[in-house]
């Protein structure tokens, strides 16, 4: 790769304009640091480092990178990877070199400095241009001389290799197209799984594309818990700040256009405090879920001030006549057991795990002891917004609708502020906003932009009168319209006319018959095969359960993703960290009667695979509930302790500590307060001393809290109290942990204890202890959920890098 590089430094100084190299120079500087990150990532993954960091926010953070954010990663990883990896890691990154008199960080953090006052924000004369092209030339190869190491080749296999006398792994990141380097422009977690949005380093031909990673990869979060609430931190009209907390999913498209007429009665709603509904109908295919995302999303990003006071909870919840329990399927044949899960729903935003006192009332009965609760924790009404979605599916006679208007009006009055979303206009008082055809001028904005996205050539091509006329053929409907550019970017020759002529005259679901079986004659038949196992299940579509169906049947779980992407085979919530699918009905109808046609081995091979399934969701939920205690429901139940979070999450930790002190002065018999306050205290602030203090205080409030006792071992561990520590490790079993997971935590702990020791036979002593630990570990595991997983990979991990050690110290002594 550092030829790649090489090659475009020449480039670029080739180029006569010296305005035109600088911008060409920094791309290449960009694509360099980029990349320093991304291979430094992938080595700390195999370092053994397990002690946790300020790394997650920063990795988060680089999900959109600037340019001053690869100099903080590097900062932070490489004294780290000196310790754990190679002494003379990148190696004038801090110091001198006798090429270049200062140091790369100092001169990368002076090179920021100008791209942030001058060629980002400020007035670049040609004078400075003339200099910091020079300059930007020479700290590139300053980069190509320091990041040498770990600047991989490309193998002929077309992967990256990295190998030195002390490294040697594959990276797994994608950080090479067609034989060019690339510049990250945004990593993103979608339903079809992690993707990567960048630029070919290209001064020709810098196409924008999309590459999809692989399931688990280094920008990966390191929990697998869910959270049901997001706790955000807001600017008000008046420049105050307001913690929320929510749970609505991200937007459902990156084509949205127009709606501008919609979205400001959306925002004249928001702004009456007096109207406590708002009702958004109209016809299926015209997009109410989808403006309806675009508005809550826009709100969440500050995209538009509103002057009444925030909300402080949102709620979103999709009208369901089904819901899955540990028992299976459940049916509704009413609708207040709906609406009873939309508040069990809101009530999440306090509860983890809802007690189960929540489970035996209904009704008026639940609605008035949610009321009650949400004052306990000092809610009124109008600090709730609750959203039900798709209301239509729970009443379909007169007598329904006039009995689900009156529930809609009781929670309006009692419980918080609702929007509605329907396919009829409900018989309620509410603000009205009516969802219909998209202007022409929108149509063909949306055609444009579908087609690029599709790769739907005779659209592309095609004038706006021509794009004016589909548009009105199609009744200026978004889904008719993106069937319509979905199904020419499938085919091969065809022209609009042909297309439209084959989709013009049916009606919605003859059309989505139509796709279905166009898109079932261009999948894979295994494919075909979790599709049939999909419709065969009773327990949630989400990702747990489609990846374990893609498991069992060896095909990669973003493969079938990206099919489903291109298909009306499924609706789909998608909360960006986690996802929930449904099969539409004709969908459902349609797998079916393509399942029946099989022979009876084939559906008893199915059949087989559906059960799996099912048990294993069964199983996970059930570990989940069992392993998410309240404890980070309780602990940030105070408007104090919510700052607190919002900071840590912004990595602000000076004003986290503050609002923890606060929050733990307000709350001082809180354990799971100063369990969270003791774990920022030992893995951000580094400062031991406080953080056991605050540790043994939650242990000493709550002694049955497990994750206060785990964390108080670990504290111990990183002090040298290995006595201490065991102790409490062993304690947290009898309180639900895993034997494993007790053995690996000791075993880690005297591998660290090995590469702190200075004598030799302690540091070999501590290694066999670790040895005979992961060896128990690794015996008393068992495979029962994606947590125990994760358990087995650290064990493996930390064997190798034990017998590595023993094995090094073994030649050493021979």
């Amino acid at each position: 790769m550092k030829k790649i590089f090489t090659q475009q430094l020449r480039i670029a100084d080739e180029m006569k304009s010296e305005s035109e190299k600088l911008n060409y120079l920094t791309a290449i500087i960009r694509s360099i640091l980029q990349l320093a990150v991304t291979t430094s990532l992938e080595v700390f993954s195999v370092s053994g480092y397990s002690e946790d960091t300020t790394l997650p926010e920063l990795i988060e953070r680089f999900h959109t990178p600037s340019d001053g954010m690869p100099i903080h990663i590097l900062d932070l990883l490489i004294p780290i990877l000196r310790c754990y990896i190679d002494s003379k890691f990148l190696i004038g990154f801090f110091e001198k070199r006798k090429e270049y008199p200062m140091p790369l960080s100092k001169e990368l953090q002076d090179w920021v400095q100008f791209r942030n006052s001058r060629q980002g924000h400020g007035v670049l004369d040609n004078k400075k241009t003339i200099e910091w092209s020079q300059k930007t030339s020479t700290i590139i190869k300053q980069c190509l001389l320091v990041f040498e190491k770990i600047i991989p080749e490309i193998t002929t296999e077309k992967t990256l290799h990295l190998k030195s006398n002390k490294l040697n792994l594959y990276i797994k990141s994608p950080m090479v197209i067609d034989n060019c380097a690339i510049v990250i422009l945004k990593i993103s977690q979608k339903k079809s799984g992690w993707q990567m949005k960048a630029q070919l380093l290209s001064h020709s031909d810098s196409d924008e594309i999309l590459i999809q990673l692989p399931e688990e990869n280094i920008f990966t979060p390191s929990s697998d818990l869910i959270e049901n609430y997001k706790i955000i931190e807001l600017e008000s009209e008046n420049g105050e700040y307001h913690i929320l907390e929510h749970n609505i999913p991200i937007r459902q498209t990156d084509t949205f256009e127009g709606r501008e007429k919609e979205l400001k009665i959306f925002k004249e709603w928001i702004n009456d405090e007096d109207s406590r509904k708002c009702l958004i109908y109209g016809d299926g295919g015209y997009g109410k879920t989808t403006l309806l995302l675009e508005a809550l999303n826009s709100l969440l990003e500050n995209g538009f001030k509103i002057n009444t006071p925030l909300p402080t909870v949102i709620c979103y919840y999709t009208a369901k006549m089904t819901r899955w329990t540990s028992d299976g399927l459940t049916h509704y044949t009413s609708i207040e057991p709906v609406l009873d899960e939309s508040v069990r729903e809101l009530m999440k935003c306090l509860y983890s795990v809802l007690p189960k006192e929540w489970y035996t009332v209904s009704g008026s009965a639940l609605i008035d002891k949610a009321v009650n609760e949400l004052k306990k924790n000092g809610y009124t009404r109008d600090d709730i917004l609750l959203v039900l979605d798709n209301t239509e599916t729970l009443a379909t006679t007169t007598q329904e609708t006039i009995e689900l208007a009156r529930l809609l009006q009781v929670l309006g009055k009692k419980l918080g502020r609702i929007i509605i979303t329907s396919r009829r206009q409900e018989a309620i008082e509410a603000k009205p906003i009516l969802i219909e055809g998209l202007t022409i001028k929108d149509c063909v904005n949306l055609l444009q932009a579908l087609a690029h996205k599709h790769k739907a050539e005779p659209i592309r091509q095609a004038g706006e009168t021509k794009l004016r006329k589909i548009s009105e053929k199609l009744s200026r409907k978004p889904i008719l319209l993106e069937a319509l550019v979905v199904y020419i970017g499938r085919q091969r020759n065809i022209s609009i006319d042909q297309a439209m002529e084959n989709l013009y005259k049916r009606s919605n679901e003859e059309l989505l018959e139509f796709l279905y079986e166009d898109a079932w004659n261009r999948i894979s038949q295994l494919q075909k095969e979790v599709f049939y196992i999909l419709v065969s299940l009773t327990c949630p579509l989400d990702q747990y359960s489609i990846s374990r169906a893609c498991q069992l049947l060896e095909i990669q779980h973003s493969e079938l993703q990206s099919s489903l992407a291109e298909t009306h085979f499924a609706s789909v919530t998608d909360y960006g960290t986690h996802y929930s699918l449904e099969l539409v009905d004709l969908a459902k109808r349609f797998f079916h009667k393509k399942l029946k046609e099989l022979n009876s081995e084939e559906k008893r091979s199915i059949e087989k695979y559906a059960i799996e399934v099912d048990s294993y969701a069964k199983e996970r939920e059930s570990i989940e509930l069992a392993y998410r205690k309240d404890r980070v429901a309780e602990a940030f139940r105070s408007d104090f302790a919510k700052a607190a979070k919002v900071a840590v999450d912004k990595g602000d930790i000076c004003r986290a500590i503050e609002n923890f002190e606060l929050a733990i002065e307000d709350d001082p018999l809180n354990s799971a307060l100063h369990d969270r306050y003791s774990w920022l205290l030992a893995h951000k602030v580094k400062d031991l001393n406080k953080a056991l203090e605050m540790s043994e205080k939650s242990v000493i409030l709550n002694n049955k809290n497990c994750d206060a006792v785990v964390n108080l071992a670990l504290i111990q561990y990183r002090l040298g109290e290995l006595e201490l520590g065991d102790k409490n490790i062993s304690t947290s079993v009898s309180l639900g942990r895993p034997e494993s997971f007790a053995f690996l935590q000791m075993a880690i702990a005297r591998f660290t204890m090995s590469r702190k020791s200075i004598n030799t036979d302690t540091a070999y002593k501590y290694l066999l202890d670790a040895e005979i630990l992961l060896n128990n570990a690794q015996k008393k595991h068992k495979a029962r959920s994606g947590y125990d997983a994760k358990n087995l990979q650290e064990i493996l991990k930390f064997k190798n890098l034990v017998l590595k050690k023993l094995n090094d110290f073994r030649l050493t002594k021979v």
